[in-house]
């Protein structure tokens, strides 16, 4: 193994994206279930940098879930989410010192993440630039898993063979779109108490199962 590609989200660091959604779902009086349709429905365009900024990736939310996106119910809509990513998102306790240990053992590693552009500053809040060699956010890069192409551009970035890299997520899709590149997979379930579609993917409970990979 010469090379790591992690997810972010359930991979690297856990989210409660529950106390947020609650909140927006409470400002805007819907049900959950609208919101997470409007949030679907407009994923694919905010995972690939579509809109401007967080106020864009709001606005197209509020849009689909039925709502008029004025600027003053934006505002604080973001303000919301923008304090939610100052303390609703923590690193799982092993991600770093695993980041760390691959490092010293000259494995080169890259952050992989589908997101929106409130991601970044999480990412910058919780030191991940620095812990990788590589952070590739969709937004930023245009292209989202499972599009072969974001797996091909961490493995350029990194100098790294498809072969000699191992790629590790919690969704059977983006591990399916690595393991098509000849990427290996793992497919990481920290709960440990539901039986994910493995589809040929090797299950781990937590990222410390890579120190023995090859081993």
């Amino acid at each position: 193994m010469d090379a790591a590609l992690l997810d972010l989200y359930d991979t690297v660091a856990r989210t409660r994206w529950k106390e947020l959604s609650d909140r927006i779902a409470g400002e805007l009086s819907i049900d959950m279930v609208a919101l997470y349709r409007a949030y679907d429905l407009t994923r694919p365009e905010r995972s690939v940098g579509a809109f401007e900024g967080p106020e864009g990736d709001m606005a197209a939310v509020v849009e689909a879930a039925g709502f008029d996106p004025s600027p003053v119910l934006i505002e604080r809509l973001v303000a919301m989410e923008r304090e939610f990513s100052e303390r609703g998102v923590e690193l799982w306790e092993d991600s770093l010192p695993v980041v760390q240990e691959l490092r010293a053992r000259g494995v080169k590693t890259a952050l992989v993440s589908n997101c929106s552009h409130s991601t970044r500053g999480i990412v910058d809040r919780l030191g991940i630039a620095e812990a990788f060699d590589e952070v590739l956010l969709s937004f930023e890069v245009g292209v989202r898993k499972p599009d072969p192409a974001i797996y091909r551009e961490a493995l350029e970035r990194l100098d790294v063979a498809p072969e000699h890299a191992v790629f590790v997520d919690d969704q059977t899709e983006y591990c399916d779109g690595a393991a098509a590149l000849g990427i290996e997979t793992f497919l990481i379930d920290r709960s440990g108490d539901s039986t994910p579609d493995e589809n040929g993917h090797r299950v781990i409970r937590d990222l410390r199962a890579l120190l023995t990979v090859g081993a």
